[in-house]
C-alpha cells in the first residue's frame, strides 16, 4: 500500500506572492484546509487554515468577507512554513500515517525529484483503511486475545486455513490492558468451527457477522 495509490494528484497550490485573503478564498472554493506553496515548480512551503487563523480577523467565515483587514493583505510567504515534511510516491501508507500522528499534521505533500506530485491527507488514509475493511465479501470476526496468550504467538491465519477458511484481511492492535484485538475478514465453510476454536483457546469473540 503505497502513497502513490492514495494521494491526491490534482493539488490546490499557492504562490508565495498571493495574499492571505486570496489563500483563504482558494481554501473555501476548493474545500481544502491546507495548500503547498510552489515557486518555479518547486515546493517552497505550506500554508494551513490554522496558519491563516493566526493573522486574520475573526473566524474563517468572517474573514472571507473582510479583505484588507490587518493580516489579510500579508503575502503568503510571510506566514508559510518553509520546513516542510514530505513523502515520496513510493513511501508506504504506514509511514504517512506515522508522520501525521507524530507531528500532529493533517496532510503531507508528496515530492519526487524536487517536483510536487501530490498531497496525502488524513482523509485519504481514512478512505484507504475503510477500503481495506469493506473491500471483500465474507465474514467479519472481531476477537480479543488475552494478555496471557500473547507469549504463545498463535498464528491465527494458519488456524483459519486449517478450518477451511480463506483469509482476506487481518488487522490487530494492542489494548491498554495488554490484550490484543484482532479483526479478520474470512470466507469459507469452516467459519463456525474456527470461531469455536477461538473460544476454546480462551479468546473473547466480540463480533461475528
Amino acid at each position: 500500500m503505497l502513497v502513490r495509490n492514495f494521494m491526491v494528484t490534482d493539488v490546490v497550490t499557492l504562490s508565495p506572492d498571493q495574499t492571505c485573503h486570496e489563500a483563504l478564498q482558494a481554501f473555501q472554493r476548493h474545500k481544502v484546509r491546507r495548500a503547498p506553496v510552489v515557486q518555479n515548480n518547486k515546493l517552497v512551503g505550506i500554508v494551513s487554515e490554522r496558519d491563516l487563523l493566526r493573522v486574520m480577523p475573526g473566524t474563517c467565515a468572517q474573514a472571507s468577507t473582510i479583505a484588507g483587514e490587518a493580516g489579510m493583505d500579508l503575502p503568503v510567504r510571510d506566514i508559510m512554513r518553509t520546513k516542510v515534511i514530505t513523502l515520496s510516491p513510493s513511501d508506504h501508507l504506514k509511514q504517512a500515517a506515522s508522520i501525521m500522528l507524530t507531528h500532529q499534521i493533517g496532510g503531507v505533500p508528496v515530492v519526487q525529484g524536487g517536483q510536487l506530485k501530490g498531497i496525502i491527507t488524513e482523509s485519504d488514509i481514512f478512505k484507504a483503511f475503510y477500503g481495506i475493511l469493506t473491500s471483500t465479501q465474507g465474514w467479519i470476526i472481531l476477537f480479543e486475545e488475552p494478555a496471557e496468550l500473547a507469549d504463545a504467538q498463535h498464528d491465527y491465519v494458519k488456524l483459519c486455513l486449517e478450518h477451511g477458511c480463506r483469509v482476506h484481511t487481518v488487522l490487530k492492535y494492542p489494548t491498554a490492558t495488554g490484550s490484543t484485538m484482532y479483526y479478520l475478514c474470512v470466507a469459507g465453510a469452516g467459519v463456525d468451527s474456527f470461531v469455536r476454536k477461538l473460544w476454546a483457546m480462551s479468546n473473547q469473540v466480540v463480533l461475528v457477522e
